[in-house]
């Protein structure tokens, strides 16, 4: 190997090094957070995960809980933003917020927009109809001029138009809690797709509603994880790192036994 060539080799490795990595070069949002003193977290409100207490206007359930213990590893505030599911990936894509510590689904979809950390829950989607519905499969609720509420944005939207051949699917723009249950309690769907978990804490908190499960069988199970932006893999490691200890401690099952109760 002649000398000029290991010349050009070692100018060409110098080069590289110094030239910004488009993957690395972003990935300094925990940094940066740490250096501000201060996390925004993204919230979507789902009981009780995320709640928008209506008395103290503040943010309440599993995941702030979670979020101030991470917090406190971290030693910043935390500063809340709401969002819905529909728009927490564009407001952390607008940086309106450093992630998102609403309990998303895990999806292949959303993997391509957003880096996820560890899991650390599981829940899964089904369907809910009136009480007064007769039948109890998908077939006998599949009909011409019935109407499916689901959340505009949702992970329960693209399941809802791929298994109903029949009936219509009206996506609500509304992230309330148990949004789409209050579609059937007022006539205005006669079937919803939600979260299992979630929508039934609902129910037991609601008891006069007339909605029921349509079966205990869920049409999908999901892991639950927090997301950050894409490439920012530092960041998704940290938080991945302090949700494990958070299991290994049992602080994470504490926190969610204390709220579904």
């Amino acid at each position: 190997m002649s000398i000029g060539f290991v010349k050009i080799v070692a100018a060409a490795a110098v080069l590289y090094l110094a030239s910004p990595c488009t993957s690395f070069a972003q990935d300094d949002l925990l940094k940066t957070i740490k250096d501000r003193g201060k996390m925004r977290v993204c919230h979507a409100e789902y009981a009780p995960w995320n709640v928008k207490n209506p008395i103290t206007n503040q943010w309440e359930g599993i995941d702030v809980d979670i979020a101030n213990l991470i917090a406190k590893q971290l030693k910043v505030e935390i500063e809340n933003v709401d969002a819905t599911f529909g728009t927490i990936i564009p407001s952390m894509a607008a940086q309106k917020c450093d992630f998102t510590v609403a309990p998303f689904y895990i999806s292949a979809a959303r993997a391509e927009l957003v880096s996820f950390t560890r899991p650390f829950a599981q829940d899964g989607i089904t369907i809910f109809v009136s009480s007064s519905a007769a039948g109890t499969t998908l077939e006998d609720i599949d009909k011409p001029g019935k109407t499916v509420a689901v959340r505009s944005g949702s992970y329960e939207e693209p399941i809802a138009r791929r298994i109903f051949k029949q009936a219509t699917v009206k996506s609500l723009t509304a992230d309330g809690t148990g949004v789409q249950l209050l579609e059937i309690a007022a006539g205005r769907a006669d079937i919803a797709l939600g979260a299992y978990f979630g929508n039934l804490n609902f129910l037991k908190a609601n008891p006069n509603m007339k909605v029921r499960l349509l079966s205990d069988v869920m049409l999908t199970k999901t892991s639950i994880a927090y997301a950050v932006p894409a490439k920012e893999y530092f960041l998704r490691d940290y938080l991945s790192s302090v949700i494990l200890t958070l299991e290994e401690t049992g602080q994470i099952k504490d926190i969610i036994d204390k709220w579904f109760k």
